[in-house]
C-alpha cells in the first residue's frame, strides 16, 4: 500500500511539473527588479498550448547556450517578423537592426547590464520556450 502511494505521488508530481506548472529558484541579477535574486518563480506550462506568446511575457526557456536542461527566465520583447534595434557596442558606430526570423522570439533580461540574452545569442527558437512566469514569490 505504501509503495502504491509513493508511485502515485511521484507520478502526479512528474506530470504536474511537466504539463501544468513548475516552481524554480531565481538566481542572478539579470531580471532585477522584476525578479529579485533568490526569489521563487511559479511557471505556467499549460497555457502555452492554447495561448499565443505575447510581447512583454516573462518566459522560462531552455538556455540556448548552456548545458542541457538548464533554464533561464527572460522577458519576451519581440515575435517573429518584428524588427529589433540593437544599441551599438563600443567598437561599432551605428545601431543594428535585426528582423526576428520565423519560428523565433527575442528575449532580454530586465537588467540589461547584467543579462546574457538575445543580444548575445540571437533570436531563440519558440521550441525552447517552456512556459510563462506567473508568480514571483
Amino acid at each position: 500500500m505504501a509503495m502504491r502511494k509513493a508511485v502515485l505521488i511521484v507520478s502526479w508530481t512528474a506530470m504536474t511539473k511537466t504539463y501544468l506548472f513548475d516552481v524554480n529558484y531565481g538566481m542572478g541579477l539579470s531580471m532585477i527588479p522584476t525578479i529579485p535574486d533568490g526569489s521563487f518563480i511559479v511557471v505556467d506550462r499549460l497555457s502555452r498550448r492554447w495561448r499565443k506568446w505575447e510581447r512583454g511575457d516573462l518566459v522560462q526557456l531552455r538556455s540556448p547556450t548552456r548545458c542541457r536542461g538548464e533554464t533561464i527566465t527572460k522577458r519576451l520583447l519581440a515575435l517573429e517578423g518584428d524588427v529589433v534595434e540593437l544599441q551599438p557596442r563600443f567598437d561599432e558606430k551605428r545601431k543594428k537592426k535585426i528582423t526576428v526570423p520565423k519560428g523565433h522570439v527575442w528575449v532580454e533580461g530586465d537588467n540589461s547590464t547584467c543579462s546574457v540574452d538575445s543580444r548575445h545569442f540571437g533570436a531563440v527558437p519558440v521550441a525552447l520556450l517552456i512556459g510563462r512566469a506567473c508568480w514571483i514569490i
